[in-house]
């Protein structure tokens, strides 16, 4: 569990990981704690494995062979890895926060995973990819096209409720959607205010829904946007509204 202690006659937060011991960085100086909330779970694919640290304990499940048990040991930070190292048995490893694609279904997750067990190292991704899609968004771009500036056209996911809602361009919207191990779907019949708009507005907003009606999956880009995808084709991308 990430926690933070702010002490006020200090400079400088100390960062605690998992089971309240400080994790230090390689230099021996406090770091940020490992990307990870308990229960917390990482898989690979091409060999099948899974990961799942909770109530401090790390268990390894590989595609062949037994499962690796053990409590979960205190994490090392080294350059921008967290390492977890496990004395008594064959595992260490390492995560790096950071967009991991799903090497099958190109579902993102927030965590990039590497474990070292058995002479070979494995590849995956861990954490929920609901924690990249969680909050407000601002469109900026529809079917490839920019959306003009005095059109204000917005997602705000709320994953804990499975609800979307914000602007559609000239009313307001509110509905469902679906995050599922292969892609973001948006539920049919959404709610909407019926309010008139100049050409402009309604325009953008009709593009909106059908896009969101097409949506197969998502992605986050380099740049950070969100890109809601169709077809292989971006159809909407935003940006992070700050929060507050």
């Amino acid at each position: 569990m990430r926690l933070c202690v702010v002490v006020a006659a200090m400079a400088a937060s100390l960062l605690l990981a998992p089971g309240g011991a400080m994790a230090a960085s390689s230099d021996g100086t406090a770091a940020t704690a490992p990307p990870i909330n308990e229960p917390w779970t990482a898989r690979g694919n091409e060999p099948n494995w899974q990961l799942r640290i909770d109530t401090g304990t790390m268990t390894f499940r590989p595609m062949e062979g037994a499962a690796i048990k053990a409590p979960l040991p205190k994490p090392s930070h080294e350059g921008d890895a967290w390492i977890y190292k496990v004395a008594s048995g064959d595992l260490s490893v390492s995560l790096k926060a950071g967009v991991c694609r799903d090497t099958m279904t190109g579902m993102p997750s927030p965590v990039s995973v590497s474990i070292a067990t058995g002479g070979k190292t494995l590849i995956g991704c861990g954490g929920n990819p609901s924690d990249l899609l969680a909050g407000k968004w601002h469109v900026v771009a529809i079917g490839g096209k920019t959306v003009p500036k005095d059109v204000t056209v917005n997602l705000d996911f709320d994953v804990a409720t499975g609800q979307v809602s914000g602007s559609s361009g000239c009313n307001r919207y509110f509905g469902g959607f679906a995050l599922s191990g292969e892609g973001l779907t948006f539920k049919p019949g959404m709610g909407a205010s019926m309010m008139a708009c100049e050409a402009a507005a309604t325009a953008t907003e009709k593009a909106f829904q059908a896009a969101l009606a097409k949506a197969q999956r998502f992605d986050i880009g380099a740049d950070g946007r969100l890109q809601l995808i169709s077809s292989d084709q971006v159809t909407i991308e935003a940006t992070r509204e700050p929060k507050g």
